[in-house]
């Protein structure tokens, strides 16, 4: 893989799961690329749509293969996240893949391709923005500077917290280095039990979720524990937990008994390993670019997550 993506390189746009909503939402993202100096070549199928996805099966994970393989492509970015990501692992050629290594980034259900190009082929990976990120106007300073930054090859030291958003704060204290995995918090417990699950022993897991109460965040975490994946975790950073509150939460009156707070203290802060909570990642106003699969530090003294080793190499 090339140190970074130089201006004038073209970025491919793949739609492994869910089709975009608006096709206005696909011109103003190319716009947005364009205006950066950068080409943008969209995959054949990439507005394809087959009931609730971007095309069968086959068609999004030949889209995705041929983006790979595809010379005049230099980064590849998912249009959205939705759903339906995890039918085309099965159909992707990983060996190929690895031969052929690029910077690809997305975020939400495409955690699932997110852990099977970790598992099956080392490749660092980065959770940003879609295309669809990118329709906004103006599009946030954080949002684009930092997927600037990373993608020409600006990867190491800390991750940008967000000084209009929340404050990252630690429900438990501590210093760790582990390789940074994870992503959306139900597509990572969707990961179990595949040849794709991933692997959180000696880890810095990340998670984010969107439209999950309280009590579905607790059952999400409670499953983790049940099945072992915190037992061995070096540290935890939580992103963004947008729509997560129970004034945010549109979803069936349950019993409004514990806050998502103390779901959180609860259920990480007595793993004795540093947890940190706030990092402005997922799926709310801004979104700064997270490479994974590399070493990172996590120091919840300092409210600092780093990112130690070179993600572009």
């Amino acid at each position: 893989m090339a140190p970074g993506v130089p201006r004038g390189a073209t970025i491919g746009i793949v739609t492994p799961a869910t089709p975009p909503e608006r096709h206005a939402e696909i011109l103003a993202g190319i716009e947005w690329w364009e205006a950066q100096g950068y080409r943008v070549k969209l995959s054949a199928g990439a507005l394809e749509r087959a009931g609730d996805f971007a095309g069968t099966p086959e068609v999004r994970a030949r889209d995705l293969q041929t983006a790979f393989a595809d010379p005049e492509v230099a980064a590849i970015q998912c249009t959205r996240g939705g759903y339906g990501s995890a039918e085309v692992v099965p159909l992707l050629d990983f060996e190929a893949i690895g031969q052929s290594p690029k910077f690809f980034v997305g975020f939400s259900d495409i955690t699932a391709l997110h852990a099977a190009l970790l598992r099956f082929t080392g490749l660092v990976t980065f959770y940003g923005p879609s295309l669809t990120s990118l329709a906004v106007r103006p599009v946030p300073s954080l949002t684009g500077e930092r997927l600037l930054r990373v993608l020409a090859g600006e990867t190491t030291g800390p991750v940008p917290q967000d000084p209009d958003g929340s404050q990252v704060r630690a429900i438990a204290g501590g210093r760790a280095t582990g390789r940074l995995v994870g992503g959306c918090l139900s597509d990572v417990m969707h990961t179990f039990g595949t040849p794709w699950e991933l692997d959180l022993d000696g880890a810095i897991f990340f998670f984010e979720e969107v439209g999950a109460s309280p009590q579905r965040i607790d059952r999400h975490l409670l499953h983790f524990q049940q099945a072992g994946k915190l037992r061995n975790v070096a540290g935890v950073v939580i992103g963004e937990l947008a729509g997560c509150e129970w004034d945010e939460y549109a979803g069936p009156d349950w019993p409004r008994a514990r806050t998502l707070d103390e779901v959180l203290e609860e259920r990480l802060g007595a793993l004795g390993v540093p947890v940190l909570y706030g990092f402005p990642v997922g799926h709310g106003t801004t979104i700064a670019t997270l490479p994974l699969g590399v070493d990172a530090t996590l120091d919840a003294d300092s409210l600092a997550l780093t990112i130690d080793s070179p993600a572009l190499a």
